[in-house]
């Protein structure tokens, strides 16, 4: 990206950046409304019944000081950490560069950051 902006910058073009930082938007991401998307794009089949099995199913409760809330059933994010929530993430906000008139690049990571001294 460093070399595109450079080389705008030196041919005469203005320049802006703008950086979203979607915090939370890999536990956002409503399955059902995310395998609609996938549908609309092509997936279809094994495929997506392979992705719907690896979201559908999934629990989660709170502990805390060794109490523990009740199960409750996940019905949107993509699982963090795993090979595949990256890209379910992309495909999932693939149309926003539609509206945006100009080069966009985007880029999903999941990890969380690491802080240290």
């Amino acid at each position: 990206m460093f070399e595109e902006w450079t080389s705008s910058i030196d041919e005469g073009y203005g320049l802006d950046v703008i950086y979203l930082d979607y915090r939370k938007a890999f536990d956002t991401v409503p399955h059902e409304r995310l395998i609609q998307k996938l549908k609309s794009i092509g997936f279809g089949g094994k495929l997506l019944n392979w992705i719907r099995a690896f979201l559908d199913g999934r629990i989660m409760r709170v502990g805390i000081n060794g109490s523990f809330s009740s199960w409750t059933a996940i019905l949107s994010g993509v699982p963090q950490g795993s090979v595949l929530g990256p890209l379910l993430f992309l495909l999932f906000i693939n149309d926003l560069p539609e509206w945006i008139k100009t080069n966009i690049r985007m880029f999903a990571d999941d990890r969380l950051p690491k802080f240290g001294l």
